[in-house]
């Protein structure tokens, strides 16, 4: 086995550091909006779980979730000319390539665990890092069918509800794009669609429904319970 100490340590710094410490406090457009916010097209009604595209790309720690998860995961994976932190040498046997393989696909589970969990006042409250998810899709099944897909969701996303709508038909056009640039349903493609489920599964499991980013969804949860 091959570990580029480097990479490895970079990878986990950016994929496993949660969110919640991203306290900048700071949103793209922030002044505007509570300028506009008396505005009945600008305000969203109590209760609404839809996933905005005008509010999630207001978000800049949405950007910096998107560039982490996809910087971290072509360091776990490689790719675009980044070599792996995780590698086996040319002659190395089955067993050893498929117990990287699988080493990999843990670092990128612990940190996809740690954006969606947490734990608010001893409440177990479920997230959906949809940004971070596209940034880990890209070094799972490629920029092309993890940048199609990404386009897509949000062109049918009035169509889908809340974020268990947005990630089920999310996962969905993955595995579609996958198929179609790639020719068949590559083995990392399913593992990126699994991924983008196991919000949706968590939240199923837990009895919990599956939130946003925002300090509102946070007090929200830690009222109901």
């Amino acid at each position: 086995m091959v570990i580029h100490v480097p990479f490895l340590i970079f990878a986990l710094l950016l994929l496993w550091f949660p969110r919640q410490w991203l306290r900048l406090g700071f949103s793209v457009g922030g002044r505007r909006k509570r300028s506009a916010s008396g505005e009945p097209w600008t305000t969203r009604e109590a209760g609404d779980m839809s996933v905005s595209f005008r509010d999630e790309f207001r978000k800049l720690r949405n950007y910096v979730d998107l560039l982490r998860g996809a910087a971290g995961s072509l360091a776990v994976i490689g790719g675009l000319g980044i070599d792996a932190c995780l590698d086996t040498v040319d002659n190395a046997s089955r067993s050893l390539v498929t117990t990287v393989l699988a080493a990999k696909l843990l670092i990128l589970l612990v940190g996809l665990l740690i954006q969606t969990v947490r734990l608010e006042r001893q409440r177990f409250i479920c997230f959906a890092p949809i940004f971070f998810l596209c940034g880990i899709s890209i070094g799972l099944c490629g920029p092309q069918t993890a940048l199609f897909a990404f386009a897509l969701i949000w062109a049918v996303n009035p169509m889908v509800g809340g974020p268990q709508g947005f990630l089920f038909v999310y996962t969905i056009l993955t595995l579609g794009f996958g198929r179609l640039f790639t020719g068949t349903t590559d083995k990392l493609t399913i593992v990126a669609c699994a991924y983008l489920l196991l919000p949706v599964l968590l939240s199923l499991l837990s009895q919990r429904p599956l939130v946003l980013f925002t300090r509102k969804s946070v007090r929200a949860q830690g009222a109901s319970t």
